[in-house]
C-alpha cells in the first residue's frame, strides 16, 4: 500500500509541474468543429426536414444533418475546408437548393440556408487587375418554373439533356439580384448573361455581374458574399453566398 501511494505522490507533482497529460490527444486525429444554422423560406418561416449536406473538394458528402423543428441543424466535422455547404426540401419538386460556396470550417462556423425555386450555383469572385475598383462575380442562376417548361417543351428530361443549349436560368435584371458583401448592400455596376460549357458540344447560361466595392473593409481573412435573386415574372426566389478572400484567392 505504501509504495502505490508513493507512485500516486510521483504521478500528482509530475502532474503539477505539467510533465504529464492524463488523456494525451493522438496526433492524427484532426480536432472538429461545428457547422451550425437556421434553415428558413424567405418570409423567415423555420423549414423541418430540409437535407444539409457538407461535400468536400471531390464533391462526397462528408457530412449531413437534418433540419428539426424550428428549422436548426448542427453538423460536428473535422476541422478543415470544404467545397461546398448545401440544403434542400422536396429538390426539383417543390424547390431547389442553397449553396454555400468555399467553406472555412477552421473555427465554429453559422451559416443559414434560404431556398426557394430558384438556386444559386457554381458562385466564383475575383477582383479584375488593373481595371475600375470593383470585384467580378460569376454564378449560374437555376429556376425551377423555367426548367419544367423547357424539359416539357423538349418532350421529356433525356429530350431535353440532348439540346445543344439546355436554358434553364431566369431572366434576371439588376433590380432582380441583391448583391451583399460582410451584410453590406453592393451596387451592381454591370450585368452579362453569358454562355457556359455544360458539356461537349452543350451549353448552359449564367450570369457576369460587376460590383462595387463595400465602405467597410472585411475584418478577417474571408468576406462572405451573398447573392439574393427574386425573379420578378415568376415570384421565385433564390439565394447562395460565397466565403471569399479580399487579399487573395479562394
Amino acid at each position: 500500500m505504501k509504495k502505490a501511494a508513493g507512485i500516486g505522490v510521483v504521478l500528482f507533482i509530475l502532474l503539477a509541474m505539467g510533465l504529464l497529460e492524463v488523456f494525451p490527444q493522438d496526433a492524427n486525429v484532426a480536432p472538429t468543429v461545428k457547422i451550425f444554422g437556421r434553415v428558413s423560406d424567405f418570409q423567415g418561416r423555420a423549414i423541418e426536414g430540409a437535407t444539409v449536406e457538407l461535400k468536400d473538394a471531390r464533391f462526397a458528402n462528408k457530412a449531413s444533418a437534418t433540419s428539426g423543428r424550428d428549422g436548426s441543424y448542427a453538423l460536428v466535422v473535422p476541422q478543415g475546408h470544404y467545397l461546398a455547404l448545401a440544403a434542400v426540401k422536396g429538390y426539383q419538386v417543390q424547390s431547389l437548393e442553397y449553396w454555400a460556396w468555399n467553406v472555412p470550417a477552421d473555427r465554429d462556423l453559422e451559416i443559414n440556408p434560404r431556398f426557394d425555386r430558384l438556386e444559386v450555383y457554381a458562385i466564383n469572385a475575383w477582383r479584375p487587375q488593373g481595371a475600375f475598383p470593383s470585384y467580378q462575380i460569376y454564378f449560374r442562376p437555376m429556376s425551377l418554373s423555367a426548367a419544367g417548361k423547357r424539359i416539357a417543351e423538349a418532350g421529356g428530361l433525356e429530350q431535353f439533356q440532348k439540346l445543344p443549349v439546355m436554358d434553364i436560368a431566369p431572366e434576371l435584371g439588376k433590380k432582380d439580384i441583391t448583391v451583399a458583401i460582410d451584410g453590406e448592400n453592393v451596387k451592381i455596376l454591370e450585368l452579362n448573361k453569358v454562355r457556359e460549357a455544360a458539356g461537349t458540344g452543350q451549353s448552359m447560361f449564367g450570369y457576369l455581374i460587376q460590383v462595387g466595392l463595400p465602405e467597410k473593409k472585411a475584418d478577417g481573412e474571408y468576406s462572405i458574399i451573398t447573392i439574393t435573386l427574386k425573379d420578378s415574372k415568376s415570384g421565385e426566389q433564390g439565394e447562395g453566398c460565397l466565403f471569399f478572400r479580399p487579399n487573395g484567392t479562394l
